[in-house]
């Protein structure tokens, strides 16, 4: 049985202060979508978290939750509607089963892009919370466990057929699981409303996993409108060159 607990984070501490105003920035409309299968029966809604302005763009998330069916998770998350996606969310199978999970971040963009580069990357680490002397990660069904989206739609993924394991009681294993477009972006899609990560894996019962995952989208500029970038910056450098 899959249950769903979409969870719109909170918009409670507006600003780098974190003070009360009556004029207040709105931040983003941030979510991020539960999914369990196995021994899951029911669920209830996170708590709201916080939101902080931490520039003029970007927004700081954060916020814990427990009950969701045996399961407990806590999340930072930094994000940029120009855009990006960024942070750390830690997740507990407090069940005595495995269990299959999906989460989903989702974040709206603005302005739309007509083409795109993108990039992205996770790792994370996996641990032994019940002191059981082991504990397990793999992706479900020999899926991917990190996929980027753009517009709900596959950008790329990370982690394909993975399977993470502890063998000593309440160990730790950290683990890469890659990355896409560093130093050298990928040419990616038109975006026209979000972009988003998509995580799906299974965790052995009593234990804990997190991910630290990022997703970048950046606008490409039109021909028009880089080649009048260059020309610009060629007749900048020819003013210097008059009075050097």
């Amino acid at each position: 049985m899959k249950n769903k607990i979409e969870v719109a984070v909170a918009l409670l501490s507006l600003g780098i202060t974190a003070i009360e105003s009556q004029a207040a920035i709105t931040p983003p409309s941030f979510h991020f979508q539960v999914g369990s299968a196995g021994a899951a029966s029911g669920g209830e809604a996170c708590n709201f978290g916080s939101a902080t302005q931490a520039s003029a763009t970007e927004w700081f998330f954060q916020g814990a939750c427990a009950g969701l069916s045996g399961t407990s998770m806590s999340w930072s998350y930094m994000v940029d509607q120009d855009p990006f996606i960024t942070g750390t969310f830690s997740l507990t199978n407090d069940t005595a089963l495995a269990k299959s999970y999906v989460v989903d971040f989702s974040l709206p963009i603005s302005p739309a892009i007509s083409q795109s580069t993108v990039s992205g990357q996770v790792s994370g680490t996996l641990t032994d919370s019940n002191g059981s002397g082991s504990a397990s990660l793999t992706s479900t069904s020999g899926g991917a466990v990190y996929t980027a989206l753009a517009d709900g739609l596959f950008v790329q993924s990370l982690m394909t057929n993975t399977n993470q394991s502890v063998a000593s009681q309440f160990g730790t294993v950290s683990f890469s699981g890659g990355s896409f477009g560093q130093g050298a972006p990928l040419a990616g899609p038109s975006i026209n409303s979000t972009i988003g990560i998509h995580f799906a894996f299974t965790l052995s019962a009593g234990d804990s996993v997190s991910f630290s995952s990022i997703f970048v989208a950046n606008s490409v500029p039109a021909p028009g409108a880089l080649a009048m970038a260059l020309l610009a910056g060629a007749v900048g450098r020819r003013g210097r060159r008059r009075f050097e």
